[in-house]
């Protein structure tokens, strides 16, 4: 926190000039110190503005030159030259050694007092450190929030936002718990273990890392670190503190606390697959929960095990990656809610419970919906779930990957269309064994391109009368009537409750 020169320089009542180092005109004043000393440097610390008359300064080239390399050598911000006491006018000597070190030089004119360039300096950081308070006194109550409805990832992603830093949660063992921007990383190595390190800032080329140790007492479950491209203000350190705090009393919560947030996220859960909740409402409620629903929401389904051990499993593999759960029983299925872009954490959550509780477990995810749009998505994930059991899937079933056939996977229409494959394509099939002919494939083609013949054989490889040849065997076997759009449609349902792999099994 300091003060910029440009900011002094744009003072018209102080009516400072630059007399050499505009290069330097960026940097900041962390307090302005009027010495009179030939050398300064001992009780000077970098940062200030240096405000002198020359009482005490010779107008020698060496003189100045030894003066301009000790208060740069010290680091500090500029010199402030006061005019029309101990010198009518700014060494020309002082000028040129400043010039040549990049000092920035002003002139303060005789009417202008030091104590006036003092007080502005001092009125600014005051009042820069109370936009500061201000600042954080608005920050805190949202990371409260924040860690009251979405825990610690809520945190981390108020934190970042708010002081426009990458955030990184690390747990014991060094590894990324949540992190904002999503992808944000840190080497762990160059902390030193969360043992060693409560609180340390590092400052380099790249940037600024602050690291604060999450604990409660002797029990340390982590470190927040955050990564700037700048220094870090005393408002972000305080800020960073207070988000240690809040993730420490997260990982304290008794664990009746944590089961009445995840009955809460069940209630609501149960609202949205009813159909109750407004995307608008749901997807701030989700937000505020630390759960990314702003591109829609996919429902996971899970069967194997008792509904209440599968919540569990999979609320313990969900808060690994930062996500809330989102969770309730349905029927024996445990129904869990996922953001959008989340597939893949539907797969590793399915095999983490799946390891966590020794049981095999069947899976079904649904396709992106608006969170208005519940009730059909737990409808997809059900019938996706019902689908990997009936095939015995291990393997997450989605609902997208049904397309075309949902009606021979689902128990409720299998056995019918079991019957109906069994009913009219057996005789087919006898045919094609016996004659060593291609009776079905030519029927699935025909059927499938819409009785268009040119297409359907261009697929078989045969010309169109071989084609029409076999579709009038297949009339004569079945004594069906392919004309018919009824028929027709029939008997693809029928082909294809035939070869789906572990219904009938025996298409050729």
């Amino acid at each position: 926190m300091g003060v910029p020169l440009l900011w002094l320089l744009r003072r018209q009542d102080l009516r400072l000039k630059v007399l050499a180092g505009r290069g330097g005109l960026d940097r900041d004043v962390v307090w302005a110190h009027s010495i009179e000393l030939a050398d300064p440097e001992p009780w000077l610390s970098g940062g200030e503005l240096v405000l002198t008359t020359g009482l005490r300064l010779a107008a020698e080239a060496g003189a100045c030159e030894d003066y301009v390399a000790r208060l740069a050598k010290v680091g500090v911000a500029a010199v402030g030259f006061g005019i029309g006491l101990s010198h009518g006018q700014v060494p020309g000597a002082l000028v040129r050694a400043a010039e040549e070190a990049g000092l920035p030089l002003l002139e303060v004119p005789l009417p202008t007092p030091f104590v006036a360039v003092t007080r502005a300096v001092m009125e600014r950081l005051a009042q820069q450190q109370y936009d500061g308070v201000v600042q954080a006194s608005r920050v805190q109550p949202r990371m409260t929030r924040a860690a009251l409805h979405g825990g610690a990832q809520a945190v981390v992603r108020e934190l970042a936002v708010s002081i426009g830093t990458s955030v990184v949660l690390l747990d014991q063992e060094s590894r990324a718990r949540a992190a904002h921007p999503p992808g944000a990383a840190v080497s762990g190595a160059a902390l030193g273990t969360p043992e060693q390190v409560s609180a340390a800032v590092s400052s380099g080329q790249d940037g600024t890392t602050a690291v604060q140790q999450v604990r409660v007492g002797p029990r340390v479950h982590g470190r927040l670190v955050v990564v700037a491209d700048r220094a870090l203000t005393p408002v972000d350190h305080l800020l960073l503190g207070h988000a240690a705090s809040l993730i420490a009393l997260e990982a304290e919560k008794p664990s009746r606390l944590r089961d009445e947030q995840n009955r809460v996220n069940g209630l609501f859960l149960r609202l949205l697959l009813a159909g109750t909740v407004t995307t608008p409402a749901a997807t701030e409620h989700l937000a505020e929960a630390g759960f990314p629903a702003r591109d829609g929401i996919r429902v996971l389904a899970l069967r194997g095990a008792g509904p209440r051990r599968m919540l569990q499993a999979l609320g313990n593999e969900l808060a690994e990656g930062g996500l809330p759960l989102f969770g309730r029983a349905h029927a024996d299925y445990a129904v869990v809610l996922l953001p959008a872009g989340h597939a893949s954490t539907a797969r590793t959550a399915t095999d983490g419970a799946r390891a966590r509780l020794n049981r095999p477990l069947r899976a079904g995810l649904s396709a992106v919906h608006e969170p208005a749009e519940g009730p059909a998505a737990l409808t997809e994930a059900l019938n996706a779930a019902s689908t990997a059991e009936a095939r015995g899937s291990s393997e997450v079933v989605s609902f997208e990957s049904l397309a075309g056939r949902l009606l021979a996977a689902l128990p409720e229409t299998r056995k019918i269309l079991i019957e109906l494959a069994e009913t009219q394509l057996a005789p087919l099939a006898a045919h094609d064994d016996e004659h060593a002919t291609d009776l079905l494939v030519s029927l699935r083609a025909f059927l499938e391109h819409n009785g268009q013949w040119e297409a359907a054989s261009a697929v078989l490889g045969v010309h169109r009368h071989t084609l029409r040849s076999r579709m009038e065997r297949v009339r004569s076997l079945l004594a069906a009537d392919l004309d018919s759009a009824h028929t027709r449609a029939e008997l693809l349902l029928a082909l294809s409750a035939w070869q789906e792999p572990g219904v009938v099994g025996r298409g050729r």
